[in-house]
């Protein structure tokens, strides 16, 4: 027993902590990633496990910090560091410290970034109705790259060869390390919410880097960068790395470019193309322009003839006209001189044959009277002659307080045709001669608001009751209708 060492607690932790420095001063461990905390003094605290074994780890605030992967829980990595122990606090413990980890492999790192992109296809980040449209002449392209190295020149170049009225403002980020989404996350807010009236804010940004391994391309599959990106109101485009590599921001952007000279190139029309166009175009309008006013002149032509040829009918048309008008006027004239004639023909042997029969006479009272119904003939308008004989068969009127009958066949006549009324009579003067009287002539508007039987009953109330104390052989109504 005197040959068994004797330690005490502290001689065999150090002892211990000794032995595992000096035999595993610095190694590479493979394993999964277990549970993660981050204490607030900044240092983190994890396990490492393979199956059922496990093994504690810490990687301090500064270590932390100066990661180029950025660890999550679940995934395989290679980490490096050195064993050491640990007992304080009621335990003894060793642990790994952690200075630096990476990706264990392309297999680890593409399981990743599957599970990934599972995960946010199911919140509809990479749903194509949710790209937005590029515009077709952007006047200010946004451009998130590395600030040195061929990627940006060739953008900036290609721009300016292809539509050089276009901005180009680039934002210099890191496009590697575990803080390079960060940044890209920081300028797209800078971008969004800066207004000044200095800074002409981009209508396309594009996102490229150029070739590199699936570890150096994790940023752009970074979680947190993804769904900024589907936020962004910006349309945008990816270009990162070669036409081969796919990453995460190539599914969240509104269009993926193979390359960032591609992307350059669909950015921007092709002014060549665009002034051909014009070039066709103004063809175009110019033979459009040329070919109506061919059309308008044409046109002009056809109608000058058509005027002259309807000038040369339309005065064949008045000549015929005149010819008729004249014509028709002279039958008129000589009608109505026939008319004329054939009534005054009448009169004067109405009044003859009263001289020699009854010893009458015209006065020239009333003269102007007849007159007047001459002149409303020559005037072309309606008159008729009626000779009204007081028959037994005629219309019971009231006559100053009496019955009698009176013929209605002038009144259905006149108010008929709208005509004028002449009331044309013969009485015997005191030297027992006949004396014919013409009335003044009535005309349709004196008297059409009677009818049939008032219009006779104002007729003899008007003219009959002196006519009646003369005792009237007979009565002259003159209301026979003419037609000149």
């Amino acid at each position: 027993m005197n040959n068994i060492p004797e330690y005490t607690v502290s001689q065999l932790n150090k002892s211990i902590k000794d032995l595992l420095e000096e035999n595993y001063s610095y190694l590479k461990l493979v394993g999964e990633t277990g549970s993660i905390t981050i204490a607030s003094s900044g240092h983190v605290y994890f396990s490492i496990k393979e199956n059922d074994e496990v093994i504690s780890c810490i990687c301090w605030k500064g270590s932390y910090e100066n990661l180029q992967v950025q660890i999550e829980e679940g995934t395989e990595y290679s980490f490096y560091g050195r064993i050491t122990s640990y007992s304080k606090f009621g335990r003894s413990v060793y642990q790994l410290i952690i200075d630096q980890v990476e990706y264990s492999g392309t297999g680890s790192i593409l399981k990743l970034i599957e599970d990934r992109k599972k995960e946010l296809s199911l919140l509809g980040l990479f749903d194509d109705d949710k790209k937005k449209k590029l515009p077709k002449y952007p006047k200010s392209i946004g451009v998130l790259t590395s600030s040195s190295g061929s990627v940006i020149h060739d953008i900036i170049h290609r721009i300016s060869e292809r539509f050089p009225v276009t901005q180009i403002k680039v934002f210099p980020i890191s496009v590697q390390g575990k803080n390079s989404h960060i940044e890209i996350i920081d300028f797209l807010d800078l971008i969004e919410n800066y207004d000044s009236k200095d800074f002409l804010k981009p209508d396309l940004i594009i996102f490229a880097r150029g070739g590199g391994s699936l570890e150096e391309l994790m940023p752009f599959n970074e979680p947190e960068l993804i769904k900024r990106v589907f936020k962004l109101k910006i349309p945008n485009i990816s270009a990162i790395g070669h036409d081969t590599d796919y990453t995460l921001l190539d599914y969240v952007s509104d269009l993926r470019a193979p390359t960032p000279t591609a992307a350059a190139e669909i950015a921007v029309p092709d002014k060549n193309y665009l002034l051909n166009q014009i070039h066709d175009l103004q063809v175009k309008l110019n033979q459009s322009i040329e070919q109506k006013y061919l059309s308008i002149e044409q046109l002009l032509l056809k109608f000058k003839n058509s005027v002259n040829y309807f000038s040369n009918s339309i005065k064949d048309v008045e000549n015929k006209l005149s010819k008729i008008n004249s014509e028709n006027l002279k039958i008129i004239n000589n009608s109505f001189y026939y008319k004329s004639n054939f009534f005054n023909e009448k009169i004067d042997n109405y009044i003859q044959k009263n001289r020699k029969e009854n010893n009458a006479f015209f006065y020239k009272k009333g003269s102007e009277s007849a007159k007047s119904m001459i002149k409303a003939l020559k005037q072309n308008e309606d008159l008729a002659l009626l000779i009204d004989q007081r028959d037994s068969s005629g219309l019971e009127i009231d006559f100053f307080g009496k019955k009698a009958l009176a013929t209605d066949g002038f009144a259905n006549l006149a108010i008929r045709y709208k005509t004028m009324i002449c009331p044309v009579y013969s009485i015997r003067n005191q030297n027992n001669k006949f004396q014919i009287i013409f009335e003044k002539p009535l005309r349709y508007e004196e008297y059409k608001n009677y009818d049939v039987k008032g219009l006779v009953e104002m007729i003899h109330k008007k003219y009959f009751e002196k006519w009646i104390t003369h005792s009237p052989s007979q009565w002259l109504w003159v209301h026979k209708r003419w037609k000149l």
